[in-house]
């Protein structure tokens, strides 16, 4: 209006001054209505989208405060608070302390604070205590509130009290944290005040019992606390002033406390079949005061939602530790179909049938189908199209896919990527996660947290976890605790676990007990239960049925081993044992039916039966077809075959070792005398040498004292090679000489 009057005196006609002056009119009213919509008290908005507006309009960092930065257990539930105003000299001592289960915290300058700034929920304790230290009463005559300050909430943490431990364990220095905290948890008080704070002006105190609490009187030398509950509705920084009025011998003091709140928890239960659903602190702690229940019959015990239990991991300085479950991506319309469909042919026997059909869902942004095809690769043995198809079901966030991708980078020995995963799925409350990540751990030495992992993954009946806890157990010569478990989880259905209760049984001589054990495994289709129980009866005379029972064993021989299980149901991840044999029940069994089949000189079964048990790495086994084609069949090429495979095996020990090169020195010299057992052939001979080379080679790794004979078979080899003229024995030689420079 003043600069339309200017205007219109100055003789100006033109509109474009009017409109001018009416456009900035128009801005200053809006900017005055957003500055006073800031000020004024209201519900708690979207935390992603306060951010976004205080980085937007007053400069601040670009951070989402919304989103909880890091979750911390709280260790200090009642934090004292400050008082003003007060000289030292007064006949009385006044305290204030705030009490609360969750709070969000501000770090240093991160709300221009130079230290950290802890803000309770709304509903939280705060108690007011009055000491009389002289001859006169104390009273307590007001209590007066004020609202000093709104500003959009930005914390980078919250911190929350626990009544118990967590369901799933973390890192070590996060444990202990969680200790203390179950240790400090104190249930909050029942209010005698509510002080609500969007009431404007906040000047009254609403005393909730029937009789008044104010004023309040302390004798002299006694004390006396008062209980408040301060309200609000607003999902800002409330910043608020507490001030007492105390009046003792006449003389008023009037101190005050600077406080904050705010009503959001920035917390929301995750259901697997709706949205998330923001949650109000008195639905996570029902001890909070919520002036909707103003009878305050709430739980006996505070009973925070799920997804504080299943916090997943943590580093030093606590980033990281809690995660909010994300639920997988919607799946597209026809993948349900498509997916019973490939079901279908898998049970059929099709795989590639229900490989095709799962791959048309998972490249139509089917996440589940992409999983189920990556489990159907790693059936097959195709881990590198397995690792392909988990990775895009991780992306449209199926949880399993997170920990079978552990597991298999654990199998590649890529510690740091199993880790990864592994506690991605963690924190999605994966307890398969965390029986793999046990194992990572175990690995790297820390067994005192592997032993948390897999006692309590093992409480939820996750498979393996008390198996792989009883082994750490019988490692650490804990044998009571170990056998124990080994029962405990043979009787809920572990298999491996119950092979080896049976070896127990066997090792006291309870056969019975042996019997009952390894039955069960086998009838659950272990073979090392089909083995033990197969050779137990061969032992005790009952040869046909313990033979046949060795012969289902070895049939199966090249299935995958008993390191992994799997749990039942289409989504179920993938399990992981800390122990995982060379040589299972299926090669034992194998290498058994050729000393049976040997003893009845049937060397032609033997041969059979050995070379699948040799095949499969039995160092025995490869040891007994060495013998067997050189002083039965005379096939030195096929001798010296197998024992060149010997020298690639691990586990062969150092006294087979000696013994084949000791074995294939013997050979080559009759292989150049003239009146040897053998015609004169060099070039075999070098092959023999080669082979003995080889085997002092690896003697001497671990004992130099093999080292000059290590240096006579190269350079007798370099010999044969030269006197034969081949040229294989000439490439041999080369290799021999630069293995051993």
């Amino acid at each position: 209006m003043v600069g339309g009057a200017v205007l219109a005196a100055t003789g100006v006609h033109a509109w474009a001054p009017y409109l001018s002056v009416t456009a900035v009119s128009a801005l200053s009213v809006l900017m005055a209505m957003v500055r006073h919509r800031r000020r004024r008290p209201g519900p708690a908005t979207d935390p992603v989208r306060r951010a976004k507006e205080l980085s937007e309009t007053e400069g601040a960092p670009e951070r989402d405060p919304g989103s909880v930065k890091a979750v911390y257990d709280m260790t200090r539930p009642i934090r004292p608070v400050p008082v003003e105003g007060l000289p030292d000299d007064t006949p009385f001592v006044v305290r204030a302390a705030v009490h609360s289960q969750l709070m969000h915290i501000a770090s240093p300058g991160l709300l221009g604070n130079s230290e950290a700034v802890n803000i309770p929920l709304t509903g939280h304790n705060l108690l007011v205590s009055l000491t009389a230290t002289g001859e006169d009463e104390i009273v307590l005559r007001s209590l007066r509130a004020e609202v000093t300050d709104r500003l959009p909430l930005l914390a980078d943490g919250s911190s929350l009290a626990r009544s118990r431990m967590p369901d799933m364990a973390m890192s070590s220095d996060l444990l202990e944290s969680a200790q203390r905290a179950v240790r400090a948890y104190r249930r909050l008080l029942s209010p005698d005040v509510a002080i609500f704070l969007d009431r404007s002006p906040v000047t009254e105190l609403a005393e909730l019992g029937a009789e008044p609490v104010l004023p309040l009187t302390v004798a002299p030398g006694g004390s006396a606390t008062l209980t408040c509950a301060p309200v609000t509705e607003d999902g800002r920084w409330v910043r608020w002033r507490l001030t007492a009025e105390i009046d003792c011998a006449g003389h008023i003091w009037r101190p005050w406390w600077e406080l904050t709140v705010t009503a959001s928890t920035g917390f929301s239960l995750f259901s697997p079949h709706a949205a998330p659903v923001p949650q109000p602190v008195h639905k996570l702690y029902p001890d909070h005061y919520a002036p909707g229940d103003p009878d305050r019959q709430r739980a006996a015990e505070s009973t925070a939602v799920r997804f504080f239990d299943l916090t997943g991991h943590t580093s030093q300085d606590g980033e990281g530790l809690m995660s909010m479950p994300s639920r997988p991506d919607p799946e597209p319309p026809d993948a349900a179909k498509a997916i019973r469909r490939a079901a279908g042919l898998a049970r059929a026997g099709d795989l590639h049938g229900a490989a095709e059909a799962y791959r048309a869902a998972a490249e139509a942004g089917s996440g589940q189908a992409a999983y189920l095809l990556g489990r159907l690769s790693q059936d097959r043995g195709d881990h590198d199209g397995a690792v392909l198809w988990y990775a895009k079901a991780a992306a449209r966030r199926v949880p399993a896919a997170y920990n079978n991708l552990g597991m298999l980078a654990l199998l590649r020995g890529d510690i740091d990527t199993a880790e990864h995963w592994y506690r991605r799925a963690m924190d999605v409350g994966d307890w398969a996660a965390a029986v793999g990540l046990g194992v990572l751990l175990s690995q790297r030495g820390d067994e005192a947290q592997a032993e948390e992992l897999w006692r309590l993954a093992g409480n939820q009946g996750t498979p393996n976890a008390h198996y792989n806890l009883a082994v750490l157990y019988e490692r650490q010569g804990r044998l009571l605790e170990a056998e124990e478990l080994f029962t405990r989880a043979a009787e809920a259905g572990d298999i491996q676990a119950a092979v080896h209760v049976g070896f127990r049984c066997h090792e006291t001589g309870d056969r019975t007990g042996a019997k009952r054990w390894w039955r069960k495994a086998a009838d659950a289709g272990s073979a090392d239960g089909t083995f033990y129980l197969g050779l137990l009866l061969v032992g005790e005379g009952q040869v046909r049925q313990g033979e046949q029972l060795l012969e289902r064993a070895a049939e199966r021989l090249g299935t995958p081993g008993q390191g992994v299980t799997r749990t039942s149901g289409p989504d179920a991840a993938s399990t992981h044992r800390t122990e995982e044999t060379a040589t299972s029940g299926e090669v034992y069994a194998a290498y058994h039916l050729g000393l049976l089949h040997w003893g009845r000189h049937d060397v032609e079964a033997a041969v059979v039966w050995w070379t699948r048990a040799a095949g499969a790495g039995h160092p025995d086994a490869v040891f007994r077809l060495c013998d067997l084609y050189l002083n039965v069949r005379g096939d030195l090429a096929e001798c010296l075959r197998w024992a060149s495979f010997a020298l690639e095996l691990e586990g062969v020990e150092d006294g087979q070792l000696e013994s084949l090169a000791t074995w294939m020195c013997a050979i080559a010299e009759q292989l150049v005398e003239t009146a040897g057992a053998y015609e004169p052939d060099p070039a075999a001979a070098a092959g023999a040498c080669f082979v003995a080379a080889g085997a002092y080679r690896r003697l001497t790794t671990h004992d130099d004292a093999y080292r000059a004979a290590w240096e006579d078979s190269v350079q007798r080899l370099a010999n044969l090679a030269e006197r034969s003229g081949s040229w294989q024995a000439q490439v041999m030689a080369a290799s021999a000489e630069a293995d051993f420079q």
